[in-house]
């Protein structure tokens, strides 16, 4: 009968290999941070230089004998209702 013996089949990464990977990630990190300072930081103060544009707004002009005709409209109608209790 055979003896029967158990191998170990998980490798190790060696120590080149990690190092190598962990470097990677790190480099990754750092492009990613600089990214997002790029975009939280730089971007805003590149869109405050630019010059906005300039939106004029019309206005009519009021007209006084209007407005009193209105006032007057409402004070009548105001009086005219009998008072609640």
């Amino acid at each position: 009968m055979a003896r029967e013996t158990t191998v170990r089949t998980a490798t190790r990464i060696t120590s080149e290999a990690y190092i190598g990977k962990q470097a990677r990630n790190f480099c990754r990190r750092i492009l990613a941070t600089v990214l997002l300072t790029a975009c939280v930081l730089v971007a805003p103060a590149i869109a405050s230089m630019m010059r906005a544009p300039l939106n004029r707004v019309r206005v009519p002009r009021i007209d006084s004998r209007a407005i009193e005709n209105l006032q007057r409209w409402a004070d009548d109608e105001k009086d005219a209702r009998p008072e609640e209790l």
